[in-house]
């Protein structure tokens, strides 16, 4: 489903050394289109229920037991596209996780990270698969942060914001400083799977 073979990691790697205000890349055209038809359907199939937290609303799956999805998470997480990642980001990477989201009006996720004390997360990806005028809204942030002498996060600021293309796998970096936002999205809906690489 996914063929690592055919990215130039070389050049991955070294966007996501170069990247700004944290590490992170982005792989245009992950699947062909009879792949992403079949995985938008497998979405359809796939029972999402409302999220809602302090921080969050959105729909979301739990662990994906559509075959479909379930074979994307299972490729993501084999040995060539975590050996592939590996490289790109230059992290050992053991295993991934995953479920499916539908961001619909309404929706968003505030400026947060990713990184959970005691949990090994090294890695975070998202996949859309929406078309790209199936809504608007819902644009990535990124932030830089800055730090007092402690090393807590005193200042932010958003430098860098992602559109959700679709067919595009983003891979971001897992750390202390590594905050990200999704805009609320202000029609249609936004559908992605997203999850850690550990």
């Amino acid at each position: 489903m996914i063929d690592p073979g055919r990215w130039n990691v070389a050049k991955l790697a070294a966007a996501w050394r170069n990247a700004s205000p944290f590490a992170h890349v982005a792989v245009d055209g992950l699947l062909d289109a009879e792949a992403l038809a079949a995985l938008r359907a497998g979405i359809t199939r796939e029972p999402h229920w409302p999220n809602r937290g302090e921080i969050f609303e959105m729909m979301a799956s739990a662990a994906p037991t559509e075959a479909t999805l379930r074979a994307f998470i299972d490729t993501l997480g084999g040995w060539p596209v975590r050996a592939a990642v590996g490289a790109i980001t230059g992290r050992q990477l053991l295993r991934v996780d995953g479920s499916s989201y539908v961001y619909l009006a309404g929706s968003y996720l505030l400026p947060h990270t990713d990184h959970r004390p005691g949990i090994d997360r090294k890695v975070a990806w998202i996949y859309y698969l929406s078309h790209d005028d199936a809504y608007t809204g819902g644009e990535l942030d990124l932030y830089r942060c800055g730090l007092d002498g402690d090393g807590e996060i005193v200042t932010t600021e958003v430098t860098r914001t992602l559109a959700p293309r679709r067919n595009r796998l983003l891979l971001l970096d897992v750390g202390r400083t590594t905050l990200h936002a999704v805009r609320e999205v202000r029609s249609g809906a936004r559908v992605s799977l997203a999850g850690w690489f550990y």
